[in-house]
């Protein structure tokens, strides 16, 4: 029964932290179909334009609206290419965070409680026990104890690095969510604007300078987070560190309390 609560309570912990990924990707998937359904619209209806005057008044202008319409098309392929690179990674995420947590709850827990249960004495009789022998094996219930908690130590650290970089890729998503959002806000208002808009050459022109801004400032954002994302994952060295580092395990063993 207890081993039964505790994996509803790491389950429910888990969720806590990819719920809020898995609804990014949610809105990112949501964002992106309504971008380029209004993108759609719009080109078509900039297609039927025909302006208020004939000849080269109406050339000039579809050729300004070609021409923005490029460029709103270039920003959100732009965000079209960072969606389907980060859709690639939703899986391979969620199981950093389970992993993480497993780390936590199957590793950290259960190695937390031998150190203390090594050091314990089967007997009270121990304490009365003296000689070459006594202390000797007092040095190596030492060893094993220090070896005992250097595991947990271990184990504590590889958990939060495996969560450190699932949280930089949280970050990356809920980010990218954000730039799709707004980008599909405004082509959205943009197509419905354009029924009724007599001047829609200027405000195709509008819109590509404000999804033009939005790119722009959304994945200058995400270039950030991708370099946090790049330190942790760069910290893969210490994590070599943590595992080859065997000055506290007997003959660079595992303890025997751990292995069994």
């Amino acid at each position: 029964m207890s081993e039964g609560r505790e994996r509803v309570q790491q389950v429910l912990v888990e969720s806590e932290f990819i719920e809020p990924f898995n609804k990014a990707f949610d809105q990112i998937r949501e964002g992106i179909d309504k971008a380029v359904e209004s993108f759609d619209k719009i080109v078509d209806f900039a297609l039927d334009w025909k302006g208020a005057l004939g000849g080269p008044t109406v050339w000039a202008a579809q050729w300004w609206m070609k021409n923005n319409l490029d460029e709103v098309r270039d920003a959100l392929n732009a965000v079209i290419e960072r969606v389907n690179h980060a859709l690639e990674r939703q899986l391979p995420v969620v199981s950093l965070i389970v992993a993480s947590f497993r780390w936590l709850h199957e590793v950290y827990t259960p190695a937390s409680a031998l150190p203390s249960g090594i050091s314990k004495s089967a007997s009270e009789d121990f304490t009365y026990w003296t000689g070459a022998a006594a202390e000797a094996y007092s040095v190596k219930v030492a060893t094993q104890a220090a070896a005992a908690k250097d595991v947990v130590e271990k184990s504590d650290f590889i958990s939060q690095w495996l969560y450190n970089i699932a949280q930089r890729n949280v970050d990356y998503a809920i980010g990218l969510a954000k730039v799709v959002t707004d980008i599909a806000g405004e082509l959205t208002k943009a197509a419905i604007e354009a029924l009724t808009v007599i001047d829609i050459p200027w405000a195709i022109s509008t819109l590509a300078e404000i999804v033009g801004g939005l790119v722009t400032a959304g994945l200058d954002n995400l270039l950030d987070i991708g370099a946090r994302f790049v330190e942790a994952l760069g910290n893969v060295r210490d994590i070599h560190a943590e595992v080859g580092d065997h000055m506290n395990f007997p003959d660079g063993m595992w303890p025997q309390a751990v292995h069994g």
